[in-house]
């Protein structure tokens, strides 16, 4: 586990102590030893050898980078082969403006005291976090929220909004955090504290600028562009501890047949299995295998270790997370570690920037009722269609018309947020009370409304680069991978590829309702057909089937859930829980074992990293 952070006191002649930055250190799950350095007012701390804390003309740095151009920038500055002193040569040849030159992964904290400047940033998807906590007397920043937590003088307790957020997304989005007066750096932001003032800004974000393009030329181009990014995201690992996640999905195998065809070597490929048919994709994953003739590892995975890995999850996640595929995803790295393989290879990105989630085509169906003129939806068809009976075919008709109406991007997500829909009444009323209810449909709308977009897709896929991308998947990966001690990138995301995508018309990502239009011309010759024409899965895993059959699941969820401990949070109206297991014995879908997941994991979470229990 890697920590890095800096505390800056901004009372004039104060000055830090290694004390404060230890006990920072100490407040973080797990944590071991840290190096720090200390002068006047600014101090910095890390737990990694590689970025450990560099000095150089009163400028002090520390970070956490997994470069993709790192030889292109240790050539620019001639040498520095940790990440720290990169940073501090980078500033002192470009200034802020080198933080445009990083490509990958990376968190960083820098102090220039010529000009009494506290800086941090983070990459521009949100591989690596970095969390803040600012008031008129100290500014301190910290890979990790708990870190924060621990800042002399500073108190943090729950931010009633934030589990709100969490309730209805299943994690905290940008820029909150779980706690109050800890806010966490959006990707693709920086943070700047100087002259007694604090201001985060975006030093990138997307922006979808298209351009005429024939499909010929630009699936050529794609192709070319996903192989160089996995080109990249080879580099500095030899081949045979070189692996990649393999679901079986268009995004995993490209991966995996792109990294075979660029090494020259069979590939290291690893997928998890399950006993449940209904969430077992083993059949395309062996498929891809064989096609690309990797090497092909396999688990399958029962809910009893399933259920052992739990306390680690709870452990390694310092802000809830409600994403139950960090189970496998966990369960896939350590299987990678177990045969020798050192970096994995992960498809995330690839339905964001390429247009592979079912719900844009399915918003593309209900877009087309807006072609009708208005004045003939609202003086005629809706009066006649929502006037028809709830049953059947009128009844199919009318929900359409209805859901059709509502515009975006609250239609992209009004199957989503149970818990600020029909799912309120189960909330305490004192609770809505002090929390803000309709901040989980104010970040969707603030994303949707900031993002330069050339067609209202673009700005379905953006909310889905901030949100699914940013706030959730990479979190779940990043850290799954660390707990099992492996590297993980993610070629997909590689920064020139996704700028090339979101120059590509929206009619080239979902034709009607063809999802990935143009990656699937990009790869027909490269992936086996089956693999193209296979409908999206997604790498479920049966939680909701052993919260209701496994004895340990089952009487986990509901001694945590009903005890004293978690009714005390106030967060349920009496008898909420209880009418949720009804509803989840009672339903056949995933859906309500999905809710109890989320309301699990925040139970757990309040236990290790709020109450301190280690169990």
């Amino acid at each position: 586990m890697e920590l890095i952070g800096g505390l800056l006191l901004r009372d004039g002649e104060a000055t830090v102590s290694p004390s404060a930055l230890e006990t920072m250190a100490g407040k973080v799950a797990g944590m071991g030893s840290v190096t720090t350095s200390v002068a006047g007012p600014i101090g910095l701390f890390s737990s990694s050898e590689r970025g450990a804390i560099a000095h150089r003309d009163g400028m002090w740095a520390v970070g956490q980078f997994d470069l993709t151009n790192l030889t292109e920038l240790q050539t620019r500055v001639g040498g520095a082969e940790r990440d720290g002193d990169l940073i501090v040569a980078l500033y002192a040849r470009e200034g802020e403006d080198f933080i445009r030159r990083l490509r990958g992964a990376f968190a960083f904290v820098l102090w220039d005291g010529r000009r009494r400047t506290l800086l941090g940033a983070v990459d521009h998807f949100g591989m690596r976090r970095l969390y803040t906590a600012v008031d008129g007397h100290r500014a301190a920043l910290a890979s990790r929220p708990g870190a924060l937590v621990g800042v002399p003088g500073f108190e943090a307790g729950v931010d009633p909004t934030a589990v709100f957020q969490y309730l209805n997304f299943g994690y905290v989005p940008a820029p909150a955090s779980i706690f109050a007066g800890i806010e966490r750096v959006p990707p693709g932001h920086r943070l700047r504290v100087t002259s007694g003032e604090a201001a985060c800004e975006p030093y990138w974000d997307m922006r979808y600028v298209t351009r005429p393009l024939r499909v010929d030329e630009g699936a050529r181009l794609l192709a070319e562009r996903t192989e160089d990014a996995v080109g990249r995201a080879l580099e500095g690992v030899a081949t045979k501890e070189t692996g990649a996640f393999l679901s079986g999905g268009t995004d995993s195998s490209a991966v995996v047949g792109l990294m075979g065809r660029r090494s020259g070597e069979p590939v290291n490929a690893f997928s998890i299995g399950f006993r449940e048919p209904r969430y077992d994709e083993l059949e395309y994953a062996e498929l891809t295998a064989r096609h690309f003739e990797a090497a092909h590892y396999v688990k399958i995975l029962s809910a009893d270790e399933a259920l052992a890995s739990l306390p680690r999850l709870v452990e390694v996640y310092d802000e809830p997370l409600g994403n139950n595929s960090a189970i496998g995803t966990l369960a896939c790295a350590e299987l990678a570690r177990e045969c020798g393989v050192r970096r994995l290879l992960a498809g995330d990105g690839g339905d964001e920037i390429f247009g592979g989630n079912e719900r844009y085509a399915v918003d593309r169906v209900f877009a087309r009722y807006h072609l009708v003129p208005a004045p003939v939806r609202r003086g005629l068809l809706d009066p006649v269609f929502l006037a028809l009976p709830d049953r059947g075919l009128t009844g199919r008709i009318r929900r359409y018309v209805r859901r059709a109406n509502i515009p975006n991007p609250r239609r992209f997500y009004s199957y989503e947020f149970f818990f600020a829909q029909e799912g309120r009444a189960y909330l305490d009323p004192d609770f809505t009370a002090n929390t803000g209810t309709e901040a989980a449909w104010a970040t969707l709308q603030s994303h949707f409304d900031r993002v330069e977009a050339a067609a209202e897709l673009h700005r379905l896929l953006y909310l889905d680069l901030k949100l699914t991308i940013g706030d959730n998947d990479l979190f779940k990966v990043v850290r799954t991978a660390e707990l099992a001690g492996m590297e993980v990138r993610f070629p997909l995301l590689d920064l020139p590829l996704v700028e090339f995508a979101a120059t590509l018309p929206a009619s080239l990502i979902v034709r009607g309702v063809e999802k990935r239009y143009l990656f699937k011309r990009a790869f027909r010759t490269l992936l086996p057909a089956a693999t193209l024409t296979k409908r999206k899965h997604g790498f479920g895993v049966p939680t909701s089937l052993w919260l209701k059959s496994h004895p340990g699941f089952r009487d986990l969820v509901r001694e945590t859930l009903l005890s004293s401990r978690a009714r005390q949070r106030g967060y349920f109206r009496p008898g909420a829980i209880e009418e949720i297991f009804q509803l989840h014995a009672a339903d056949e879908t995933p859906f309500y074992g999905d809710v109890i997941w989320t309301l699990l994991m925040l139970e757990l979470w309040h236990r290790r990293h709020l109450d301190g229990a280690r169990s």
